[in-house]
């Protein structure tokens, strides 16, 4: 009985040896030109963390004034995400990705340095000056989402085999969070209460040499992706400026699970009188159906976006005054040492980790599946829910911390700012990746690698609102956080967050009742189901015949369909 429980144990043991060796050669390969990718990412981790995030602080610090310091944070994070999406845009039709990182890149060093001297020559420094840095800096920081990534997942590509796009991604990530992670670490411990000339000057070091590496590693053989034939942002914004000029012009064909104001996109799929066929889709003014579907469908999750107003509104609160009560208040840690600022970046963006993966196990892929709308609308919903209260939690707080600097009592301790830097990463946890998961599971596959960027764009107009709400109000922002009644704007944002929650009701409402979630089935797909729904013996298919029909294309299919 020993000998046979022995040979069972052995036996699993080898099994389990199997299938952790598949495991490991499925997500984990060597490479000798990713290290020197994974460099770059490690120093645009320690440089956003480090400088970028905390921008605030340093300009009020040493220059400016907190409303302007504000307005120019605002600015520098909404034309970061434009410039996210025309990265994206210019590296998937005409640089590739490789060009397209070293061009970010040398504006990010060159950003970098501008900031440098712009804090050497403070006395003299130009504002202008500081707008031009802080543009390239957009610049480079737009480099390191869809480009930089793509690049190092193509890394992975084996010749002459298939590209399993999945396991791409799954070894891009393994070699991407670890070398990330790092940088924010070494952001904490490594001139984490250094002054911005000091930190700048650093930046901009550490920036060149990743380059100058990065650049290097082409020695060691990159794999460099070509720019794409046919580019899906090309595609959109040619088929919205054909659908413009042929608005006149009605498509009878009905449309499926969009919202019906996008109809008149339809025009794109009107062939028109002169030219011939062949010219105008030469020139990109005649489209298929199917292309035209693939834009509305996208364009469909334009209400949804609109619903990010009032969350953009509050994490551009959260970029700009959250960091700046820092420095208001207690910062030492007994009599020891200061608190770093960045132990509050950290806390919001591990509560974000978190939440975002508790999700990911309490609502699994199955679920999503059975009532893909709902679940990820329910939990964008609960996000919402949650961010007045965050506001409420912050107006509380600032109310108590200038209660006590009026009356001179003993000044508060920085720590009573941790649940509202709490309360914000769990918002971003269920809103924003939230927002990505139902991105991912509506749009069309070709669209799904822009997620983070589209959705971080329409985030991000919440950064230009801020701008008119600060200077609409401007009578609740002095020179000096301790002089503003930023508590009164807290007040504001908390009903501006409510209102905002009942508005995402209504669409989201809208949106499941509709179901504009769910994505059109391929023709391929509704012709399988057409079938599936015939009787046994009108159709004359086995099971066997359907997988073979899945598996060829769309042309195949309908060849051997029309045979039968």
């Amino acid at each position: 009985m020993v000998h046979i429980r022995m040979e069972k144990i052995r036996a699993t043991l080898l099994e389990l040896q199997a299938v952790v060796g598949r495991c490991f050669k499925y997500y984990i390969v060597w490479n000798k030109a990713v290290p020197f990718i994974s460099g770059l990412v490690f120093v645009h981790a320690w440089v956003e963390y480090a400088l970028i995030l905390v921008l605030i602080t340093h300009l009020t610090d040493e220059f400016l004034h907190l409303p302007k310091a504000a307005l120019v944070v605002n600015l520098q994070d909404g034309v970061t995400a434009i410039l996210g999406l025309v990265v994206a845009y210019v590296s998937d039709a005409y640089l590739g990705p490789f060009l397209a990182v070293v061009c970010s890149t040398v504006a990010y060093i060159i950003g970098l340095t501008l900031l440098f001297l712009g804090a050497w020559h403070l006395k003299s420094i130009e504002l202008q000056l500081l707008y031009v840095a802080l543009i390239l800096v957009a610049l480079g920081r737009a480099g390191l989402d869809i480009p930089l990534k793509e690049f190092l997942a193509y890394q992975f590509r084996e010749e002459g085999s298939y590209a399993d796009e999945e396991q791409l991604e799954s070894r891009r990530k393994i070699w991407w969070r670890p070398a990330y992670i790092l940088g924010i670490c070494a952001s904490v411990y490594v001139f984490a209460n250094a002054e911005w000339i000091q930190l700048s000057k650093i930046a901009a070091i550490a920036m060149g040499v990743a380059f100058v590496l990065f650049v290097g590693g082409a020695a060691f053989k990159y794999k460099y992706k070509p720019p794409a034939k046919e580019s899906m942002l090309n595609n959109m914004l040619q088929i919205l400026r054909a659908a413009v000029s042929k608005r006149h012009l009605r498509n009878s064909t009905p449309s499926r699970n969009v919202i019906p104001i996008l109809r008149w996109l339809d025009a794109a799929s009107v062939e028109e009188p002169s030219p011939s066929r062949a010219e105008q889709m030469r020139l990109g003014r005649l489209w298929s159906p199917e292309d035209v579907q693939k834009v509305k469908i996208l364009l469909s999750m334009v209400p949804l976006w609109t619903t990010l107003l009032g969350y953009g509104l509050l994490q551009a609160t959260g970029s700009t005054f959250f960091y700046e009560q820092v420095g208001c208040m207690d910062s030492r840690l007994g009599q020891i040492s200061e608190v770093p600022i960045l132990i509050f970046v950290i806390v919001q963006s591990s509560t974000r980790f978190i939440v975002s993966r508790l999700c990911d196990l309490l609502f699994p892929s199955y679920w999503s599946q059975k009532v893909p709308g709902q679940v990820m609308l329910t939990r964008i919903g609960a996000g919402m829910a949650i961010s007045p209260v965050c506001c409420i939690v912050a107006w509380r707080i600032e109310t108590y911390r200038l209660q006590k600097y009026v009356s001179h009592e003993v000044s508060v301790t920085v720590f009573w700012l941790i649940p509202q830097f709490f309360l914000l990463g769990f918002v971003e946890g269920l809103v924003f990746d939230g927002m990505e998961e139902v991105f991912a599971a509506h749009v069309p596959e070709s669209f799904r690698k822009y997620g983070q960027s589209f959705t971080q764009f329409a985030l991000n107009i919440g950064n230009f609102v801020s701008l008119v709400f600060i200077l609409i109000f401007h009578g609740l922002f002095n020179d000096y956080l301790n002089t503003s009644g930023l508590a009164t704007y807290y007040a504001l944002l908390a009903y501006i967050c409510f209102v905002n929650f009942l508005f995402y009701c209504g669409v989201a409402t809208y949106y499941v009742k509709e179901s504009y979630y769910e994505k059109d089935e391929s023709p391929i797909e509704q012709e399988l189901q057409q079938i599936q729904n015939l009787d046994s013996h009108e159709a004359q298919l086995t099971e066997q015949e359907l997988e073979q029909i899945q598996n060829l294309d769309s042309h195949k299919a309908t060849d051997h369909l029309l045979a039968k």
